[in-house]
């Protein structure tokens, strides 16, 4: 936990040449809801930024977060934490469509009260003097969040940034807000304006989102005010039963404690559009069909691609992965050979992500169904791992050097062969020693 901001050196010493130092935004926020504080926010006036600038480099290290916005990332010296940020009050325009182009005036002898009517949200507009820990709230925020309404402090709000439409449905999944009517309505109202917001913006927010506890109430508002249809257009043409089903799994891959990969981002996005190709998928009528996992997969990759969902950390080709696997047939896969050979063409630890995808599914979808069959074939792969079942061509007791020593030259034929063997010892591990695979590779080379 982030020590209180009072304790800092630089704080107390702004403070005794008078300058008047708040902490503000999320920072408030997270401490009147009694959460952990991760990332601390400075405001600081009475300063200009030149002086402050100088100040701050007596006690730490100084980056500025470009000059025009006045911000300043300080981290102090013996601090492990990540960064302070600190800056001087400011206004900000809208000059330009979309979350790029703003004309910003900082200064140092605005009202705390000017800065904060900049914020997207009142439960953001927020300030604790520290000098006396007095809470600054013009907009009502702490009566919103006592309510947990989530009310936009201006009517301009999502006109000049439309990234705060979804900051606003993170925000409500996250700490449980219903939107104010008129904040509803202004969504609805400039929803299309998504479209003006650069991706990794999007996608930061979408991975805020899926760390909620419960993301699927992020999703539903969503879709209720139309920002669905600009970032997974085919989610909204989902049938309602498969959207509910969709929304429930995903929580459930948030939520079940049992769960070894709960809340594994990757997971999340397969979970919550593996029925994504429901609507081209003709008359398959739920996720686990292979015409919906088949269509889905591409649609998948190239709508987290779009979304630059790398920047966050995601990984669209293991996302579309387990989509494209998802329809996998559990009674298929009831002999060992059968487990081994599903493990090797779809690769570890893709196997227990589907696995756990599909178990995840039967907990929100069919919880009165047994889910032994699901939490077996996890346990069943984990037994052939400990035992050394050869699952891969590292895992083989002849390589392609080995092969080439009998004449075989390296080439097509080569690899076609170690596949061969590969197969064999997926069926019976115990051909996996070098005498038996020598002796099967000559004998293929010969026919």
């Amino acid at each position: 936990m982030m020590s209180s901001p009072t304790a800092f050196p630089f704080v107390r010493a702004l403070q005794q040449r008078g300058a008047r130092v708040y902490t503000v935004g999320g920072t408030v926020r997270d401490e009147l809801l009694g959460h952990p504080r991760k990332d601390l926010d400075l405001l600081v006036t009475g300063v200009p930024q030149d002086e402050l600038v100088r100040f701050l480099r007596r006690y730490g290290r100084v980056q500025l977060t470009g000059r025009a916005f006045g911000v300043i990332k300080l981290t102090p010296r013996d601090w492990e934490g990540p960064p302070i940020d600190i800056a001087l009050p400011r206004t900000e325009i809208s000059t330009g469509i979309g979350h790029r182009d703003f004309e910003v005036t900082f200064d140092h002898t605005l009202p705390v009260e000017i800065d904060l009517g900049r914020r997207d949200f009142t439960i953001n507009a927020m300030a604790i003097d520290l000098a006396d820990e007095h809470l600054l709230d013009p907009f009502g925020g702490y009566t919103d969040l006592q309510q947990h309404v989530l009310r936009q402090v201006n009517t301009v709000a999502f006109r000049e940034d439309p990234l705060r439409m979804l900051r606003g449905v993170q925000l409500a999944a996250r700490f449980h807000l219903r939107l104010e009517p008129a904040t509803r309505a202004a969504m609805q109202d400039h929803a299309a304006s998504l479209t003006t917001v650069a991706a990794e913006r999007i996608a930061e927010e979408l991975r805020k989102l899926l760390q909620a506890w419960a993301p699927s109430q992020g999703f539903t508002l969503m879709h209720e005010v139309g920002l669905l249809a600009y970032i997974f257009p085919e989610l909204g043409h989902l049938p309602a039963d498969a959207w509910q089903r969709a929304l429930r799994r995903l929580d459930a891959m948030q939520q079940q404690a049992r769960l070894q990969y709960r809340g594994h981002l990757d997971l999340l996005l397969a979970a919550l559009l593996c029925e994504s190709g429901l609507p081209a998928a003709g008359d398959a009528l739920n996720a686990w069909h292979p015409a919906v996992a088949e269509a889905a997969a591409p649609r998948v990759r190239e709508r987290l691609e779009a979304l630059k969902m790398t920047t966050v950390g995601a990984h669209p080709d293991l996302v579309a992965t387990l989509v494209a696997q998802s329809a996998f047939a559990v009674a298929a896969l009831h002999t060992p050979a059968a487990l081994r050979h599903f493990a090797h063409a779809v690769g570890l630890p893709t196997a227990f992500m589907l696995f756990e995808l599909r178990l995840a599914d039967r907990l929100a979808n069919a919880p009165t169904e047994s889910f032994a069959d699901l939490q077996e074939l996890c346990q069943r792969l984990q037994q052939e791992l400990d035992q050394g079942a050869p699952l891969h061509l590292k895992a083989l007791a002849v390589n392609g050097h080995d092969l080439q020593r009998l004449g075989i030259p390296t080439g097509p034929r080569l690899g076609q062969l170690l596949q061969i063997l590969l197969h064999h010892v997926l069926d019976d591990p115990r051909q996996n020693t070098r005498e038996h695979l020598l002796a099967m590779a000559q004998a293929e080379a010969a026919r």
